[in-house]
């Protein structure tokens, strides 16, 4: 047994270079581990990993991106129904607001028409209340099954278009 480990310990010492081999050698093993360059493959990581840590780094010291946020387009009210009080909804108590599809969700949180802004979505307050010889403000108000709501006109325009909405909000 101890002759097979010899002839292992000499292998592995055959196979160390000396201080006198050259750099390249292909017989030892100095020689098979040094590589010429590296392939463009790995340059291209270590170029893309580099530069996403200073990206980052830069990014770090930048102040922190803030989104808009959504808020609501205050605007003027008709404390009555602004002349639409013979359109079908009114006379009979069946509507909250006449005119376009209407939802809370329209509303910001103060109660008028929610304005905001994206890649391919804006809505905002328009100024269409009001018929006849009543000028045009942003809003009525108008009373359903006893509860006070506010009717606030505005557009959401998106890639497709743009379409007419009214937030409803109660107790205004």
């Amino acid at each position: 047994m101890s002759h097979e480990t010899n002839i292992d310990t000499d292998r592995y010492w055959a196979d160390v270079p000396s201080v006198d081999d050259e750099p390249g050698d292909t017989k030892t093993r100095r020689g098979m581990l040094t590589s010429t360059a590296p392939s463009r493959r790995t340059m291209l990581k270590g170029v893309g990993v580099l530069g996403g840590a200073l990206a980052l780094n830069v990014l770090s010291v930048l102040p922190p991106f803030k989104t808009r946020e959504a808020n609501a387009a205050v605007g003027s009210e008709w404390l009555h129904c602004a002349g639409y009080n013979n359109w079908s909804g009114y006379d009979n108590n069946s509507k909250l607001c006449v005119g376009g599809t209407y939802s809370r969700s329209y509303c910001g949180a103060d109660g008028w028409f929610k304005r905001s802004s994206g890649t391919c979505y804006n809505s905002y307050a328009v100024v269409a209340c009001g018929t006849g010889s009543y000028g045009k403000k942003n809003a009525w108000r108008w009373t359903h099954s006893g509860t006070p709501y506010r009717c606030a006109d505005g557009n959401v325009a998106t890639c497709g278009g743009t379409y007419f909405y009214i937030c409803s909000w109660s107790n205004p």
